[in-house]
């Protein structure tokens, strides 16, 4: 193209946005056959002179120097949005998804992707007919610690690949890992050993008979007593289909993740403790410290006590610093101890009555009369329910018996009346019409 086309239709440009009426610059492009982005492009190498490639290289380098530091935190290359949300988060640089991507090219980073599972569907497992009902049926965003998921994967250390075994459980809502065990044997002890360490840390925010735990068909999960530990402390248990991973896939993308992150580094690691290590250190940054662009910028257990509070963590509200606030953990904890307090009053109340009803010496013609008296008063607030029906009922037929006179007058009215009823204004002139007032009180 021309340079001194885009020459000329820039002074025309220039000069058209200096009248009152003058043409708008799409309009000028259009005139001349010119393209949006090469009059744009072709303006901003001319802006050039004003160092703005040196800028944007300058702020490209300030990027990738947080990219660095960014990795050396987490642990592992990230994806782009990862990349954009601890930006922003972490250093208050808001940059797009897309740039991001372009510097990761820049930088010939690669995403750590999962790998497929070698010892996928090789696990032993009861007859099907045992388990218990698939209860989620992939309904896993509810609500925050309605529906917990658990599964068992494997990692391996040292010189001698030595499997090591990891059993989580995993808030679905706000992806938070509640509690987790490694071991070097993969069997119902270390199920029970991360479900433990999940009722001991947040026991209280998991509501019996409303909390649902879901697993696949393990023989550890359909084991005896794990069953018998979930009735007991009245859970609900769920199992997904034989076979069917996307029953429990945000349980089977988090093992996923997390492989992409540490498996290597574990494999570097000498033996069992220093692995167990790895691991308790990778679940406690994810859950505190990897934000997730997913959960509004926020880390798993910052999203937690958002949607239970409605308090987005900030470093200062209108000019109150945070430190100056109590913690949102201890207005939790408060209201929690509150309702358990009044859940406590209740039930003793209720048990309070039952004792009264047991050691009560109330005759039975007291009884009787008690409840004689109860369906009195029952049936004299129905009767004025029924009559101020009947009353409403009264006044609604003499309005329509109303509009039936209006109706009868519209249709026998003359062409003049109808013209004039377009206007609403002009229906109170007729005494015919005169049921609009009557129905205020029902719009």
């Amino acid at each position: 193209m021309n340079v001194d086309k885009f020459v000329m239709v820039n002074a025309f440009i220039m000069e058209e946005k200096q009248k009152s009426n003058g043409y708008s610059a799409e309009q000028c492009l259009k005139m001349f056959g010119l393209s949006h982005s090469g009059y744009y492009a072709w303006r901003d190498r001319q802006h050039d002179r004003d160092g703005r490639k040196a800028a944007k290289k300058k702020e490209d380098d300030e990027l990738k120097e947080l990219f660095r530091k960014i990795i050396n935190k987490l642990g592992f290359v990230p994806g782009k949005r990862t990349f954009h949300t601890h930006l922003w988060r972490d250093y208050g640089r808001h940059v797009s998804v897309k740039r991001c991507r372009n510097i990761m090219r820049e930088m010939n980073l690669r995403a750590n992707r999962p790998k497929k599972d070698a010892y996928k569907n090789r696990a032993t497992h009861n007859h099907e007919c045992t388990a218990p009902a698939n209860v989620v049926k992939q309904e896993f965003y509810i609500g925050p610690r309605k529906v917990v998921l658990t599964d068992i994967t494997y990692l391996y250390y040292g010189i001698q690949r030595t499997p090591i075994y990891l059993c989580a459980f995993k808030d679905a809502y706000t992806k938070e890992i509640l509690g987790h065990a490694v071991s070097k044997t993969m069997d119902v002890q270390l199920v029970k050993d991360a479900y433990d360490r999940m009722i001991e840390k947040h026991g209280n925010s998991l509501k019996k008979a409303d909390c649902i735990i879901h697993s696949d068909q393990g023989s550890q999960y359909l084991s005896t007593t794990f069953k018998r530990i979930l009735s007991d402390q009245e859970y609900i248990q769920s199992v997904s289909q034989r076979g069917n991973s996307q029953d429990n896939a945000p349980m089977e993308s988090f093992f996923g993740r997390m492989k992409c992150s540490i498996l290597d580094l574990v494999a570097l690691c000498p033996n069992e403790e220093i692995a167990t290590n790895l691991i308790n250190g990778y679940i406690a940054s994810y859950n505190d410290e990897q934000y997730q662009y997913s959960l509004a910028g926020l880390t798993p257990t910052e999203y937690y006590l958002y949607v239970t509070t409605g308090v987005y963590p900030l470093d200062n509200y209108y000019g109150v610093k945070t430190t100056e606030l109590m913690p949102i953990e201890t207005l939790i904890n408060m209201r929690r101890d509150a309702a358990a307090e009044r859940a406590k009053k209740i039930r003793e109340g209720r048990e309070l009555k039952k004792q009264e009803c047991v050691t009560s010496k109330r005759s039975p013609i007291a009884t009787v009369a008690r409840d004689q008296d109860k369906i009195r008063r029952e049936i004299t607030k129905w009767r004025q329910t029924k009559k101020r029906a009947e009353r409403q009922i009264q006044h609604l037929e003499s309005i329509h018996e109303k509009i039936r006179i209006a109706l009868d007058f519209v249709i026998t009215a003359s062409r003049d009346i109808v013209e004039q009823l377009f206007v609403p204004q002009n229906w109170a002139r007729y005494p015919e019409l005169g049921y609009i007032h009557d129905m205020n009180d029902l719009f």
